[in-house]
């Protein structure tokens, strides 16, 4: 194993636990922390500094961060931001939505089959549903 990810794996592992922690105390849905799974964590060889959360409790960390991260309790802010992001169920919700837009594009294309407000709907809802995760706001 990369050193980088053993790094990761053993500070997200401490960052874990006190997310469990936290969530025990905070009585947050006993369903929603079960069904989030145990975290995995993976480092991508990559030149962004950026971290990301996917479905079922998976944190990736570019080795770009590590620019910018230089000790464990730095790495632990990105991981425990990310930990949050787990936690409130935020990949999952995006992966809702955008099933939801693509359900909506197609009835709009079943409205006017000429395309034309496929055409505008589709990049509409994308921006709309992106902007407030944009960095760049």
């Amino acid at each position: 194993d990369h050193r980088a990810s053993v790094t990761v794996r053993r500070v997200g592992a401490r960052i874990a636990r006190a997310a469990d922690k936290f969530a025990a105390e905070h009585g947050l849905e006993e369903d929603q922390v079960k069904h989030s799974g145990k975290p995995t964590f993976t480092v991508i060889q990559s030149d962004a500094a950026n971290a990301f959360v996917l479905p079922n409790n998976h944190v990736c960390v570019l080795t770009g961060l590590f620019r910018y991260a230089r000790d464990e309790d730095e790495l632990a802010a990105v991981l425990g931001h990310e930990q949050a992001h787990c936690l409130a169920r935020h990949a999952g919700e995006r992966v809702s939505g955008g099933f939801l837009t693509s359900i909506i594009a197609r009835f709009v294309l079943l409205l006017d089959p000429t395309g034309v407000l496929y055409t505008l709907f589709v990049p509409a809802a994308a921006l709309l549903r992106e902007l407030p995760h944009s960095r760049d706001q």
